[in-house]
C-alpha cells in the first residue's frame, strides 16, 4: 500500500508541476509577445505618421529612393501603396516588379479605420514580420504607408523565459518529491492502522478501538471511525425494531410506495400502487420491468444505486389512464448488509391536477407576457426617441406619436379582452336572454365595421329570412360575438367580403360538457331528439385556415399566423371570448374552412 500511495502522490506532484510549467510558459509567452508587439505597433505608428508628412503629394517617378532614405533612419522596411493596391515605392525591392498589395490584411484594415496591422511569416528571411499600414490622404488621392519589422527580439525574449521556467520547474519538482516522500511515509502508516481497524469492524468486532499517534485530520479521522464503530453497534440493535415499524408505516401510506433491492426486484408494495399503475395481481417478488413495464423506473433505481443519493423525477403513466406522478427514489440501508446499500424506496405522489394547472398557468403567463411586451417595448422605444430630440423633427415626431397611439390602443384592447374573458370565466357576466331581432343586431354590427370593410373594398351582406328574424339571446353579448367574428373575417379577407346568414333547421344534437369548436372534431349533438334550431353563420371569402389548426381555434392567444395577426391588430383572444359567450348561451360553435377560399363559423342555437 505504501508504495502505491507514494507512487500516486509522486505522479500527482509531477502532473501538477507539468501543468504549472505549461500554463506558465503559455501565459508568459503570450503576455511578453503581446506587450512587445503592442509597443512595436505604437512605435511604428508614430514613425509612419512622421514619414507620411514628408511624402510628396505629386510625383512622376517611383518613390523607391525616398523609401530607402526612410529605412536608413527607422530600420524598418518602408512601402508606399496607392489606393488601387499598386506599390509606388519600396525600400527593399524595385516597386515596379512587386505585385498588387490591395489584398494584404493591413491594407484592408487601414482602408477602413486608417490604421491596420498584421503578423505574417516571411519565407525570404524565415521569420515572422510585423506589418503596420496607415492611410495617407493627400488631396483627393488616398495612399497607404506600410512599415514592416522582424519580430526576432520577441523570439529572443521567449527563449530566455523558457530556459528560466525549466530551471525553476526542475527545482520545484525535486523539492516536491522530497516533501512528498517524507509525508507519504507518515500518512501510509496511519492509513494502515485505519485499514486494519476497519477490517475488524467489518468482521463484527466492535470492541476493538483505534488510537492513532498522528495528529490533525488523520487523527481526527481515526477518532471519528472509532466513535462510528460504537454508534454502529448501538444502531444495529435498534434496526430490527425499526424495520417492523417502518413496514407498518409503508404499507398504510396514502401515496404509492415500492421497496426494491438494488436490482429492481420488488420486496414490498402498499395498496395505493395497484390503482395508480392498473395492476391486479401481486407484484412482490417481481421486477419493476416485469410488473409495471417501466424502463424509466429501472433507470431511476440504477442511478440511485450508483450515486447512493435521493432522486426525484416526474414520470407519466399512460395506463389505465394518463397520470403525472412525482417519483422519489431514496436509498435505504439494512443491518443485514453491514450498513451497505440494500435497496431503494420508491414513492409516487399523484400531481396530475397540479401539473395541468401549472401548464395552464405557464401558458397563460407566457402568452400574456409575450403579447404585452411588444406594445410596451414599442411605446417605450418611441417615447425615448422623442425625449432624446426627435420632438424637434416634426416630420417624424408625428409618425412616432401615431405609432405610440396605435400600440397603446393594441395594449388597451388586449387588457380589455383579458378583463372580458376573466369576467366571463368567473361568472361575473350573466346571460339575460330576450327575444332579439336579428335584422337590427346585424345592422348594428355592420354599422360599426362598415368603414373598416369599405377601406379594404369588402362587402358586408346579410341573409335573414322573415321566418327566423327573431332569436332568443342576450342582445349585447350576441352583438359582441358577431362583432368579433365579422371583424376577424374583415382582417383576413383581401377580396370579396363577409356574409351573416340566419336559417332554421332540425338537428339531432346534444350539448356536451365542453362544446366542440370545429366541425367533425368533438361531436355536434345538443340532445337526443329532433329539435328546431336557428343556425347563425358568419362566412368570409378570406385566406382560410389550414385544417391542422382548426382543432385549436378558441384557445387563448392561439393564432394561425402570429405575425399577420399582430400586424392586423389582433390580440389572440377574440375567438376565446366568442367561445365562452357561445357556451354561456348554451349554444354550439362549429368552424369550417377551406384554405384559400374562406372560413365559415356556425353558431347552432336550439329553440327552447
Amino acid at each position: 500500500m505504501k508504495h502505491v500511495l507514494f507512487r500516486n502522490i509522486l505522479l500527482t506532484y509531477l502532473l501538477i508541476a507539468t501543468l504549472l510549467l505549461i500554463s506558465l510558459e503559455l501565459y508568459l509567452s503570450k503576455e511578453i509577445k503581446d506587450n512587445h508587439v503592442s509597443n512595436l505597433k505604437d512605435s511604428l505608428i508614430i514613425q509612419a505618421r512622421l514619414i507620411s508628412d514628408q511624402i510628396p503629394s505629386f510625383f512622376t517617378n517611383n518613390l523607391d529612393d525616398i523609401c530607402r532614405r526612410f529605412k536608413e533612419k527607422t530600420g524598418a522596411r518602408v512601402t508606399i501603396i496607392d489606393s488601387s493596391g499598386k506599390v509606388m515605392g519600396d525600400s527593399d525591392e524595385p516597386s515596379e516588379k512587386m505585385e498588387n498589395h490591395s489584398d494584404r490584411p493591413e491594407i484592408k484594415d487601414a482602408e477602413i479605420s486608417d490604421v491596420g496591422s498584421s503578423i505574417r511569416y516571411s519565407k525570404t528571411i524565415q521569420k515572422d514580420l510585423l506589418y503596420l499600414a496607415i492611410a495617407i490622404n493627400k488631396d483627393t488621392d488616398k495612399k497607404f504607408l506600410r512599415l514592416s519589422i522582424p519580430l526576432h527580439d520577441v523570439e529572443k525574449a521567449m527563449n530566455t523565459i523558457r530556459i528560466r521556467i525549466i530551471i525553476v520547474f526542475l527545482s520545484v519538482l525535486f523539492v516536491a518529491n522530497l516533501i512528498g516522500l517524507i509525508q507519504t511515509r507518515r500518512i501510509t502508516k496511519s492509513i494502515e492502522e485505519i485499514t486494519a481497524f476497519s477490517k475488524e469492524i467489518a468482521a463484527g468486532n466492535f470492541k476493538k478501538r483505534l488510537f492513532l499517534k498522528e495528529k490533525g485530520e488523520l487523527g481526527e479521522l481515526g477518532k471519528n471511525i472509532s466513535n462510528m464503530a460504537q454508534e454502529l453497534q448501538i444502531r444495529l440493535k435498534q434496526s430490527e425494531k425499526e424495520k417492523q415499524r417502518i413496514e407498518a408505516i409503508l404499507r398504510n401510506m396514502s401515496d404509492g410506495l415500492i421497496l426494491t433491492d438494488t436490482k429492481g426486484t420488488i420486496l414490498l408494495s402498499n395498496t395505493a400502487i395497484k390503482p395508480l399503475f392498473g395492476v391486479q395481481s401481486d407484484i412482490e417478488g417481481k421486477t419493476l420491468t416485469e410488473s409495471l413495464r417501466s424502463a424509466e423506473l429501472m433507470e431511476i433505481i440504477d442511478n440511485v444505486v450508483k450515486s447512493k443519493e435521493r432522486i426525484s423525477r416526474e414520470i407519466t403513466i399512460s395506463r389505465p389512464k394518463e397520470l403525472y406522478l412525482m417519483a422519489t427514489a431514496t436509498p435505504f440501508y439494512s443491518s443485514n448488509t453491514g450498513g451497505e446499500l440494500s435497496g431503494v424506496v420508491l414513492t409516487f405522489h399523484d400531481i396530475t391536477r397540479l401539473r395541468k394547472l401549472e401548464e395552464m398557468r405557464k401558458d397563460f403567463v407566457a402568452n400574456v407576457s409575450h403579447e404585452i411586451k411588444t406594445p410596451i417595448t414599442a411605446i417605450k422605444g418611441f417615447a425615448e426617441t422623442l425625449l432624446e430630440g426627435a420632438l424637434d423633427d416634426k416630420e417624424n415626431a408625428y409618425k412616432f406619436i401615431e405609432t405610440i397611439r396605435n400600440h397603446s390602443e393594441r395594449l388597451n384592447s388586449l387588457v380589455s379582452d383579458l378583463l372580458t374573458l376573466s369576467r366571463i370565466e368567473l361568472g361575473d357576466i350573466t346571460i339575460a336572454k330576450i327575444i332579439v331581432n336579428m335584422d337590427e343586431v346585424v345592422d348594428t354590427v355592420f354599422s360599426i365595421l362598415r368603414e373598416k370593410a369599405q377601406s379594404k373594398g369588402l362587402y358586408l351582406k346579410k341573409q335573414i329570412p322573415p321566418e327566423v328574424e327573431e332569436v332568443k339571446a342576450d342582445r349585447d353579448r350576441l352583438i359582441q360575438i358577431l362583432l368579433n367574428l365579422v371583424d376577424n373575417g374583415i382582417k383576413f379577407t383581401e377580396k370579396g367580403g363577409v356574409t351573416i346568414k340566419v336559417q332554421s333547421s332540425k338537428f339531432k344534437v346534444e350539448i356536451p360538457p365542453y362544446p366542440p369548436f370545429t366541425k367533425g372534431g368533438h361531436g355536434g349533438i345538443i340532445n337526443s331528439s329532433l329539435n328546431n334550431i336557428v343556425e347563425l353563420s358568419v362566412e368570409d371569402t378570406g385566406i382560410g385556415i389550414p385544417k391542422k389548426h382548426l382543432s385549436r381555434l378558441g384557445e387563448r392567444f392561439y393564432r394561425v399566423d402570429r405575425a399577420r395577426s399582430r400586424e392586423l391588430g389582433g390580440t389572440g383572444l377574440g375567438l376565446a371570448i366568442v367561445k365562452h359567450l357561445v357556451k354561456a348561451h348554451g349554444w354550439e360553435m362549429e368552424i369550417e374552412s377551406i384554405e384559400g377560399k374562406g372560413t365559415t363559423v356556425h353558431l347552432i342555437c336550439p329553440i327552447t
